[in-house]
């Protein structure tokens, strides 16, 4: 990749951001271009890493991450690494990072599981990574597509970040929280992505949304309100204004007789209207 720019991909916003996993990319990429996916770390404390000057780097790696005391964890960008080094890091648990590798061979005896994510940038191929067949990266397509620019798409991961951090206080002052209005603001199909994003970045078990509330919720409207009974307006309406009611019992027999073979076309209180007066 030759820019920054070359970055803002639905993958990594993905990989980096809603499912929290760790990020190997090879050969080496300038660090500039690199930190552009800071953009899809929002909630963590960046900290950056030269390998080559750190001949312990794995212990320096597991000392910062067990003694980290910052409300928000750390996601380290570690550049140019070998495969042994690669390999090590590997082993640590807990650990958030993006690494960038001077190796220019096949990575692939290294990929092992999927909680680290190889990429060669060369021929802008992942080594094992498959996204969910079933959004198709909608969600983040979305994001990115519909943003002017990084700063425009850093606010809208930032508002999903304290939307998840909402559902997190939540939890801990109710036992179920109300998920839909917290989620209100974003299309239903989506909520689910939200709940397990947030669930990934606190490390806890958010409640399922039940599956009425996200097929019949609907923003802004209030089902189940039960509806007026206005036979006594349409009453006044068609003996002082005859021309209109008459209007109204034909346009509503026509309509009437043109939907009633693909649906009921009912009016609650005027299902069958007077005879014009």
């Amino acid at each position: 990749m030759d820019t920054g720019i070359d970055f803002i991909q639905p993958e990594f916003l993905d990989i980096l951001c809603f499912n929290q996993k760790n990020l190997v990319i090879f050969p080496y990429v300038d660090l500039k271009h690199l930190h552009f996916l800071e953009l899809f770390t929002i909630g963590y404390n960046v900290v950056d890493l030269e390998s080559t000057a750190l001949h312990n780097l794995k212990d320096i790696l597991e000392f910062e991450n067990n003694n980290d005391y910052s409300q928000n964890p750390t996601i380290f960008f570690i550049s140019n690494v070998d495969k042994q080094k690669i390999k090590a890091i590997m082993e640590l648990d807990d650990i958030h990072c993006i690494i960038n590798s001077n190796e220019k061979k096949d990575m692939s005896e290294l990929v092992n599981g999927n909680s680290f994510i190889f990429y060669n940038k060369k021929s802008n191929q992942f080594l094992n990574y498959n996204y969910n067949s079933n959004s198709n990266l909608e969600f983040e397509k979305l994001l990115i597509s519909t943003s002017k620019n990084k700063e425009i798409l850093q606010d809208k991961i930032q508002k999903i970040k304290m939307t998840a951090t909402k559902i997190f206080t939540e939890l801990n002052h109710e036992e179920k929280p109300d998920l839909p209005a917290i989620l209100k603001e974003y299309e239903k199909k989506y909520w689910q992505q939200i709940i397990d994003y947030t669930g990934l970045y606190y490390d806890i078990e958010v409640p399922e949304i039940q599956h009425d509330s996200i097929h019949n919720t609907s923003i802004g409207v209030k089902t189940n309100e039960p509806r007026g009974d206005f036979s006594e307006e349409y009453k006044i309406i068609v003996s002082t204004h005859k021309p209109i009611g008459k209007e109204f019992i034909l346009a509503y027999t026509r309509i009437q007789k043109e939907k009633s073979q693909s649906f009921p076309f009912r009016v609650r209180g005027i299902v069958q209207p007077p005879r014009a007066l």
